[in-house]
């Protein structure tokens, strides 16, 4: 150890002091041997520190995405669709045990995008008509808005938004509950600020002309031959659709549909979606009822007949629900739907769970606080509309 002369070090132990005492006799001894041989090892100077240069790092291009290929209603591997005939029972996955914890996932940012077409201006024009379903055989009433500018501008084309009403909802004389809740004003709003683009939106009416054992809702689903025998999902995404896309300018396919609904139209718009996910890519439920076939109404038939239209057999059974957009929202009060019954599966939450156990994406909203009843919906409905609005795709 060399210590310089002149140097002065502090020292607190008794180690560094007698460190310090052997450092010194070797460094008289290094003087007697200067005196015999006139030299001594030179003292090297510190060695000037290498700097190493920093890598930029280099940039990775981004892959380029490729098409997806038409999508269609494929079974899942060994799977086999239920026929009218069949006794089998849907099976039934458990629910897992431990808890979930779910993330809130907040309303879209709508930002405006360029299109072909300049903003429109105007109003939408609310067109209340009826048309000739081949499925039911009978003229239902439907109710259509066309977005403002569509006069103005002939040769744009427009996605569409159909929206199944609930057990209410639809039976009103001049108007519908989705439209006292605010949806044409918003709408029309939007389309004109440019945060939503320009669409058709579509409700078509699903009460029955008499009632089953006091229910004159139709559920959405084509009913067992065993009772009326009536095809309220082929009306819709035959019949409602191939009127729509016939008399007005739409963009016809997947890619520009969207289907979502209240209570039991939230269950009719996801049973229609999973059936046909060539016709809708979107799809949103809000407070969806899941009612099975026990029995309590007639047209439900048994569970061989109803597992061909239940979102729950569907989506345990098929490879459907991979192919959709999912929105799923249900109110903290919601006594009805939201937690099951004992031994069942038949509710909002166990249904969000078998999303995840699938790890199907999907918007869950459950923090919202509500029953299941009008005011809830009508609070959401611009969170509703700003969704939809994000999924549609315009010209």
């Amino acid at each position: 150890m060399k210590i310089p002369l002149g140097l002065t070090i502090p020292l607190r132990n008794p180690f560094s002091r007698q460190l310090l005492r052997r450092s010194e006799n070797g460094f008289f001894a290094c003087l007697v041997v200067l005196s015999l041989t006139s030299a001594c090892a030179l003292i090297q100077p510190t060695p000037t520190p290498t700097i190493i240069p920093t890598l930029i790092p280099t940039s990775t291009p981004i892959p380029t995405s490729t098409a997806t290929p038409r999508p269609t209603n494929t079974l899942a591997p060994g799977v086999t669709p239920p026929t009218p005939t069949r006794t089998r029972t849907p099976s039934m996955t458990p629910l897992p045990t431990s808890t979930i914890t779910r993330t809130t996932v907040p309303s879209p940012t709508m930002t405006p995008s360029p299109t072909l077409f300049p903003r429109p201006t105007g109003k939408i024009n609310r067109i209340d008509t009826r048309f000739r379903s081949v499925s039911l055989n009978m003229d239902r009433r439907i109710l259509i808005y066309l977005p403002p500018g569509y006069d103005q501008q002939a040769k744009r084309r427009y996605p569409v938004l159909y929206l199944l009403h609930g057990y209410g909802g639809f039976d009103l004389p001049t108007t519908t509950q989705l439209e006292q809740w605010g949806l044409k004003d918003l709408s029309e709003s939007m389309m004109l600020s440019g945060q939503m683009p320009p669409a058709i939106i579509v409700q078509p009416d699903g009460f029955m002309p008499s009632p089953q054992v006091g229910v004159w809702a139709s559920y959405w689903f084509n009913h067992s031959p065993n009772s009326d025998n009536l095809k309220w999902g082929d009306y819709v995404w035959k019949d409602v659709v191939n009127f729509v896309d016939t008399n007005y300018r739409t963009i016809p396919d997947r890619d520009h549909r969207i289907i979502a609904g209240f209570s039991l139209g939230g269950t009719g718009a996801l049973s229609i979606a999973l059936l046909h996910p060539d016709l809708f890519k979107v799809v949103g439920a809000h407070s969806p009822t899941f009612r099975g076939a026990d029995g309590s109404i007639p047209f439900f038939g048994d569970e061989a007949w109803y597992n061909q239209f239940d979102p729950i057999w569907l989506t345990q059974n098929t490879n459907a629900i991979k192919q959709l957009d999912i929105w799923l929202d249900v109110g903290t009060d919601d006594t009805n739907v939201r937690r099951c019954g004992p031994e069942s599966d038949r509710c909002v939450e166990a249904y969000e769970v078998l999303l995840v156990s699938k790890n199907i994406p999907h918007i869950y909203h459950g923090e919202w606080s509500g029953p299941h009843d009008a005011p809830y919906w009508m609070t959401h409905i611009s969170d509703y509309i700003k969704w939809y609005a994000s999924k549609l795709i315009g010209q």
